[in-house]
């Protein structure tokens, strides 16, 4: 049997090309490129743009339109060139391969390209192209001219293999034929100056397929300035693009560099140790002003969050991936989190407003200046081998979900530690990938975006949580200030408070004393030292009881909003448990499903007649225990939807009773709580889910005989037990050895205020905590799929704290030999704010 090769057209391999530069824009980005990819430590992009000018002599206007025939461009570089084995080898075969393994350059530079075809961007902008280049391995200006006319490939008659370009030895001297080409133009002659053109190559396109406006051109221009290397990599390549007809409109492309910034992130992720490398540089700050009045905010704080880290501004630590994740290893994770491959983050936060309602000790910043730089170059971007992969940080790209995130979670910076959000308008980031280090974050076939693999995505988790990172520090630096504010405004409104009550007392001690001057006269009032003495008794009772209906007053404002929250709380405590036990619904809802089959079955087997003599039957033969298995006993299946019936009536009744017992009117009511009566309705109310789980829940009250007053909300303390006891349920079920379970919870008195420990012997505190108190962070879980998806929703702890918080308490995270225990110390002196 004969064997017949296939052929491809010359049409296919040009469409082939064109299908990677779908604007001219990117056809000039993936020349600079190659400039790049060649060592070039400088590219010079020239546009050469002819005009032709139509009158209309009837309108008596003029219309300026682009002659393309007489139009060029040009890319310049003076990179490592090419001889004439290159040209034959590489540059003239479609598809080559030879940057997949070679992809270091001489400048150990990784190069950008792999697949073969960034010469078609030549086809893309013209139909001609001449190219000079001179290789660094060739001596004496020996180098070479080739030529292409690219309309060649739209003759689908003709195979590839027909498609010729002429090539020929030239010898070649850069900055004299430039020169020649723009003769007396002061300013590309002043541009070639600085730069050395004794090797490098030069591609001049002419016959252009598109109309290079002034506007098109200006795109361009900000393409390069968002894709070529930022200055922070410090890599010698640089670009500039010159416009003939307009030479002042242009120049060097800059690229990204930040100064000015609130907060600098420095990351570095290994992927083979799984460890990070953090550098935070805090540049928020009136240090000057912190000093001045903040100092004694700082007494006994610990690094970093000292006045000594804080005035060096720049500090370094380190973390385990799994730590910032919340991640617990195992092969499947940790192969996952190896793949993604080591890469850097640099990342910038710049606030350009200031809120009025933050009093905080902030530098002044230039809103608009900074605005202007947000609009240039904010965004987290992506950049492989130091040039950008789009759209990752454009505008209108939040590919991380930052603006998400600000959504769930919208707190101010300083009000509770871990709950603030960046804003994705407020940030810039660079981070470096690289085809060697990073082989599974690979393009999408039309070099649109990165695939969105395991890699990928797993890839975006740890971004976000490096940025998460800083949030945590900046809410950690804030929240002092945040608390000594809310200090002082409470101090302000007792003195308003005192100050007016004094007021109020003062004129009715005045009244007073003008009515015993009518009735008594003015003399006997003046000597009488018992009227004296009443008169400043009568103006403190006076203070003491307006001081006390304007604090009833301000009380009753806020115990509003207390209850309010209160109540938000207990929802959201009951919603995350029906999702912990939303299995047990499912099964009531599965199991209604298999009644209505069998209900089915029977109407298909006995009329509605037999059906009750057999239900009357069954009822007897259940009574009497006459039935021993399904076999023997021809009604086991109406025996076993009783007894599911049953069981499910009994749950449902219990969820029931569960939620309308949490939500009760009375329990949305601030008052004086009896601790011990609480207990004994958590015991009761919780009884049949851990009885079904065999988890033994002992209460231990030292309360007996002891007088105390608490003043708070039942649905807060059901909020704290709720949560501790549900994640107690979760902590045993990830138990791999069988044991008792049992969560035990004393009470007692100590001084001033109610002590209480929670405790549970399950798998205790995941290890991926290695700050304990980040269980208090909101949306901060340890569970997770395999592959790394959050399955909890992290919000129990964080819920817990706040009640305990909002109360004045305290909660500290004990350190048991087995499972996971809890200290909360409430205060029993009436709380001043609710």
């Amino acid at each position: 049997m004969a064997k017949i090769p296939f052929i491809v057209s010359a049409r296919a391999g040009k469409l082939l090309g064109r299908e990677n530069f779908s604007n001219p824009e990117g056809a000039i980005i993936e020349l600079v490129k190659n400039s790049y990819d060649a060592d070039a430590k400088n590219c010079i992009v020239i546009f050469d743009i002819k005009y032709d000018i139509i009158k209309d002599e009837e309108k008596k206007t003029e219309k300026k339109i682009i002659n393309k025939s007489k139009s060029h461009i040009f890319i310049i570089d003076n990179g490592e060139g090419m001889t004439d084995t290159v040209i034959k080898d590489y540059w003239m075969k479609i598809g080559t391969g030879n940057k997949e393994f070679d992809y270091l350059t001489d400048g150990k530079r990784i190069k950008t390209g792999a697949k073969g075809i960034g010469r078609f961007a030549l086809d893309r902008l013209g139909s001609t192209t001449e190219m000079w280049t001179l290789s660094k391995k060739e001596k004496n200006n020996n180098g070479f001219y080739w030529k292409m006319d690219w309309k060649q490939f739209d003759n689908s008659d003709k195979a590839i293999s027909e498609i010729n370009a002429s090539l020929e030895n030239h010898t070649i001297n850069q900055k004299e034929l430039i020169k020649k080409t723009f003769p007396e133009n002061s300013n590309i002659e002043s541009l070639l100056q600085g730069i050395n053109l004794d090797k490098g190559t030069i591609l001049k396109i002419s016959n252009l397929k598109d109309d290079w406006f002034d506007k098109d051109i200006e795109s361009a221009f900000k393409s390069l300035e968002a894709l070529i290397p930022p200055k922070e990599l410090k890599i010698p390549f640089e670009v500039y693009l010159h416009h003939i007809q307009h030479p002042k409109e242009f120049g060097q492309v800059e690229t990204a560099f930040f100064n000015d910034y609130d907060y600098k992130v420095i990351a570095r992720y290994n992927a083979k140790t799984l460890n990070i490398d953090f550098e935070i540089t805090r540049n928020e700050l009136d240090l000057d002003l912190v000093k001045k009045k903040y100092s004694f905010l700082y007494i006994n704080k610990k690094s970093p969050y000292d006045l000594k880290t804080l005035e060096a501004k720049t500090f370094k630590y380190s973390k385990k991936v799994d730590s910032i994740l919340k991640w617990k290893l195992n092969d499947n994770n940790t192969k996952l989190l190896n793949e993604v491959g080591s890469f850097n983050l640099s990342f910038y936060y710049l606030k350009y407003i200031v809120s009025r309602k933050e009093d905080y000790p902030f530098k002044s910043i230039n809103s608009e200046e900074r605005r202007s730089v947000l609009n240039k170059f904010g965004g987290v971007k992506i950049y492989r081998d130091s040039f950008r992969v789009r759209p990752y940080g454009d505008f209108g790209n939040d590919w991380l979900r930052l603006g998400a995130r600000v959504a769930q979670s919208p707190a101010g910076a300083g009000q509770r530690i871990g709950d603030w959000r960046v804003r994705p308008e407020q940030t810039a980031g660079i981070i470096t990938i690289s085809r060697k280090t990073n082989p599974l974050l690979i393009d999408k076939s039309d070099r649109g975006s990165l695939q969105e693999n395991n890699a990928f995505e797993t890839f975006k988790k740890i971004v976000t949580g490096l940025i998460h990172e800083f949030e945590i520090d900046r809410t950690k630096s804030l929240n002092p200030f945040y608390l000594n504010q809310k200090e002082e405004a409470e101090k302000e409104l007792e003195q308003k408070i005192h100050t007016r009550a004094v007021e109020l007392a003062e004129i009715i001690a005045k009244e007073r004393k003008k009515s015993d001057e009518k009735y008594y006269g003015k003399k006997y009032v003046e000597i009488d030292l018992f009227a004296k003495k009443k008169e400043e008794e009568e103006k403190k009772a006076y203070e003491k009881a307006f001081k006390k209906t304007i604090q009833d007053i301000e009380d009753e404002n806020l115990k509003k909003e207390y209850e309010e929250i209160a109540q938000v709380r207990s929802l959201a405590s009951l919603g995350l448990i029906f999702s912990s036990f939303a299995h047990e619904l499912k099964e009531i809802r599965d199991n209604a499903g298999e009644i209505n089959l069998l209900e089915k079955n029977y109407k298909k087997i006995v009329s509605d007649n037999f059906k009750r003599i057999a239900l009357n039957e069954l009822k007897k033969l259940k009574e009497n225990k006459q039935y021993k298995s399904e076999i023997d006993n021809p009604f086991q299946d109406g025996v076993d939807i009783i007894e599911l019936l049953k069981e499910d009536s009994k749950k449902i009744k219990y969820w029931v009773n569960y939620s309308l017992t949490a939500i009760k009117k009375d329990k949305r009511k601030r008052k004086s709580l009896d601790f011990s009566k609480f207990f004994i309705s958590l015991n009761k109310n919780w009884k049949r889910i851990l009885d079904d789980k065999n988890i033994t829940l002992k209460i231990e009250d030292n309360l007996k005989d002891s007088n105390y007053n608490f003043r708070g909300f039942e649905m807060d303390l059901n909020t704290i037990f709720a949560n501790l006891i549900n994640n107690a349920i979760d902590s045993f079920n990830e138990l791999d050895i069988i044991k008792d379970r049992i969560i035990s919870i004393s009470i007692k008195k100590q001084n001033d205020s109610m002590v209480i420990i929670f405790s549970d012997n399950g798998v205790g505190l995941s290890k991926v905590f290695e700050e304990k108190e980040d269980i208090y962070l909101p949306f901060t879980t340890s569970k997770k799929d395999n592959k790394g998806n959050e399955i909890g929703t992290g919000l129990g702890m964080y819920l817990v704290k706040n009640v305990v918080d909002d109360n004045n308490g305290k909660i500290e995270i004990l350190e048991p030999e087995f499972g996971f225990s809890v200290k909360i110390n409430l205060p029993l002196r009436k709380n001043k704010k609710i």
